[in-house]
């Protein structure tokens, strides 16, 4: 791999890190977005898998309701491995294109959600019938563009959930996603040694980018963080789009 694809990742990674240090989530999303603008999303996903479970485990067994939220939403979750497995098998026979052109998609659609604070509410009651709905389209988005529990986070926002049950739930979500991801993608034969390797040593730009999340969370407002972070994802998934189409 050239010099350029190798700084250029590195820095996907570390401003992934940032975004997860200072927002509690963000990094699979951030980090595919950029790394798509210099390599196809079959190399970029895979290396997404280890950042994606060490990032995610703390988090995931913080809390206390560890238990009590995988019992709650057990079917999101079985849905789910569903998904990444049809995803996982899509990724390496369906045209680039259109899954760089849905990739882009679903950045807009985020981005576009978080800085308008659209905010739609259901009921608790919804969970047997929504929840393995959403899992199965998480599962399969993870599996085809490698951004892993937008469509979970979407959801849980509309629960309604307190913050800290929210950042357990999408660390638990993120967590199993990166497990099951990778059993998939190494199934698919997407996930070779050094491709494994590879993605264990973005661990370092990742956990440099979270320390200094960490740091830019307690001296720059988190609001005002959030909405230039929209922005720029934004413009990266109306780039997306066009380097699909043309």
């Amino acid at each position: 791999m050239e010099t350029y694809l190798i700084i250029t990742i590195g820095i996907a990674f570390f401003v992934g890190g940032v975004v997860k240090g200072v927002v509690g989530m963000g990094l699979p999303l951030t980090a595919i977005a950029l790394m798509t603008i210099v390599i196809e999303l079959e190399l970029a996903i895979p290396l997404l898998v280890i950042p994606i479970i060490a990032t995610n485990l703390l988090q995931a067994i913080q809390g206390g309701n560890f238990l009590s939220l995988i019992k709650k939403f057990w079917g999101m979750l079985l849905a789910a491995v569903i998904g990444i497995f049809i995803g996982a098998y899509a990724l390496y026979r369906l045209d680039p294109t259109y899954l760089l052109i849905g990739l882009g998609i679903i950045v807009c659609i985020y981005s576009l959600n978080n800085l308008f604070t659209i905010r739609l509410s259901i009921s608790e009651k919804s969970i047997p019938f929504v929840a393995p709905f959403v899992g199965l389209l998480s599962g399969f988005l993870a599996g085809t563009t490698g951004a892993v529990g937008i469509p979970v986070a979407i959801y849980y926002q509309m629960l309604k959930m307190k913050k800290d049950i929210f950042v357990q739930a999408v660390g638990i979500q993120f967590l199993f996603t990166g497990m099951i991801l990778t059993f998939a993608l190494f199934r698919e034969g997407g996930l070779q040694e050094n491709i494994l390797i590879a993605s264990f040593l973005a661990l370092i730009p990742t956990a440099i980018g979270m320390w200094f999340g960490w740091i830019i969370r307690n001296k720059v407002s988190e609001d005002k963080f959030r909405i230039w972070l929209y922005i720029i994802l934004l413009f990266i998934g109306l780039n997306l789009i066009r380097k699909g189409i043309f």
